[in-house]
């Protein structure tokens, strides 16, 4: 006798009525719920008790024929596959000794990576009106047509062939053909394919350079101050000395604050978080203070894309006559953030070390995301991308700005070139975490700047506010109700 089976099914789901059916038999299947020796409902029985048609029925059950979850027997029916028995998770319903005692995790681990205050961005922003965040972008920014185009294409028959081998020791030769000859040189950096390796972000680029470099307890890293928190903590974590270097309108001094650095991790294109440029004669400076004192310099190049005033600045690594540069780029912020793919541009002795480390860590990035990407480069998207980003990003930009001047007159803006958001500093009594929790109730999202700060007594009247996720007719309205709970706020105090 077949057994009986309640499926639920959802008319108004994103998956096919098919896939429904696939999901729900598999987990029954997977949980042993469906007994080897009794057969699975009949197409024509199944059909009629969810009422759907039985070609639908019969296609979800080859579907679970084609994954061997189950078997077929002439003139029986369908039953579970067997063989599935030996795989299965086993249950264990006996009780636990009285005396057992629970293991103490935190006695375990060698470092606690959780201790470490980072910036976390509030997990409902994408419902929020008014969402002032950096390093994400809305949806309707997401060419979707045209990656949708070449992940298709990706996956391919013959592409498969060429990507769905373990590629430990080399990354997709189009995807590095279109970073040395399209990305680079609009950097001014000439490079070869050992000179390239391909990351799941910049995050992982400057983990891997971490690893390398800043595992000595004599390493002294130079960080900006205010600067990028997660490399700071990711310094400290690795057991590096750190040395907050100060920064000024126009991006990190470059003086006796660098004396007895190992290595310097700066981002001259836009400053994070001031947005301010290095200009060029500091560039330059920087190049001879690291020959000088033999440190190394790790450049993170993010948004040097969006520069509105200017033409854009040579990358230091294009400048730099002896290798002693580690250039990082990213994919992710223009095209993507969850896309999750950068490079690191450096002499082959440190991508031969960095690869073997990669190799370790993760192997490699997804070769079919990074076929994906190659296409993407090579079709001229990306070119087409970001000249729409270029001129969506400098509009919202111009608007955030007046709004600011116009509802809050009191904050200052932090003058620079370009980028995807502001730096603003509020007058000294606000702390604009408070701030950014009552604006929070109002759908604003705003992120306080307190945690680029290396000091343990920060200061607590910056902020950032993103321009990269809000629409244009949002952006004024947005403000002009920070303003509001500015004054309130203003009021109590």
């Amino acid at each position: 006798m077949a057994i009986d089976l309640l499926l639920q099914l959802d008319a108004s789901a994103r998956e096919s009525l098919q896939t429904q059916i696939v999901a729900q038999l598999s987990l029954a299947i997977a949980r042993g719920n469906v007994p080897l020796n009794e057969p699975l409902p009949s197409s024509r029985h199944l059909a009629a008790q969810l009422g759907v048609g039985r070609n639908t029925v019969m296609l979800a059950y080859q579907r679970l024929l084609d994954d061997e979850l189950i078997i077929t027997h002439p003139r029986r029916g369908y039953f579970v596959n067997p063989n599935l028995e030996r795989t299965r998770i086993q249950t264990r319903s006996e009780a636990l000794p009285e005396n057992t005692q629970g293991i103490n995790w935190s006695e375990k681990f060698s470092q606690r990576a959780s201790d470490w205050r980072s910036i976390s961005k509030p997990k409902d922003w994408q419902q929020a009106p008014y969402p002032f965040i950096y390093g994400q972008m809305g949806a309707d920014l997401f060419p979707l047509q045209y990656w949708r185009e070449c992940a298709r294409d990706a996956v391919s028959v013959r592409a498969i062939k060429t990507w769905s081998v373990d590629r430990v020791d080399h990354d997709d030769p189009l995807l590095l053909e279109q970073i040395r000859t399209r990305l680079l040189p609009k950097r001014g950096i000439l490079a070869s394919n050992e000179s390239i390796l391909i990351t799941v972000g910049a995050q992982h680029a400057l983990y891997m350079i971490g690893e390398l470099l800043w595992r000595r307890q004599d390493t002294v890293v130079g960080l900006e101050d205010p600067g990028y928190a997660d490399v700071r903590q990711l310094a400290e974590f690795m057991g590096a000395q750190t040395k907050p270097l100060a920064v000024d309108d126009y991006g990190l001094l470059v003086d006796d604050q660098l004396c007895a650095c190992s290595s310097v991790y700066v981002t001259p294109s836009h400053q994070s978080p001031t947005t301010v440029t290095l200009p060029h004669d500091r560039r330059q400076s920087l190049l001879k203070r690291a020959e000088r004192d033999d440190f190394l310099i790790i450049e993170d190049d993010y948004e040097s894309e969006f520069n509105f005033q200017t033409r854009p600045e040579p990358a230091l690594k294009s400048m730099d006559p002896s290798g002693r540069v580690i250039y990082i780029g990213s994919l992710s912020k223009t095209v993507s953030p969850g896309l999750r793919m950068g490079y690191i541009v450096a002499e082959p002795a440190v991508i031969e070390e960095l690869r073997a480390l990669r190799r370790l860590m993760l192997r490699h990035p997804a070769a079919n995301n990074q076929l994906s990407m190659a296409l993407f480069l090579s079709r001229g998207y990306h070119d087409a991308l970001l000249s729409k980003l270029f001129k969506i990003y400098q509009r919202r930009r111009g608007i955030l700005i007046n709004a600011l001047r116009t509802h809050l007159p009191d904050f200052q803006i932090q003058p620079s070139l370009g980028g995807s958001a502001v730096w603003v500093k509020a007058p000294e009594w606000l702390d604009t975490r408070q701030l950014a929790l009552a604006a929070h109730q109002q759908g604003i999202i705003i992120e306080p700047g307190e945690h680029h700060f290396a000091a343990e007594t920060k200061p607590k009247h910056f902020m950032r506010l993103g321009f990269s996720a809000i629409g244009e007719g949002s952006i004024e309205t947005g403000i002009a109700l920070l303003a509001q709970v500015y004054a309130n706020i203003s009021e109590l105090a």
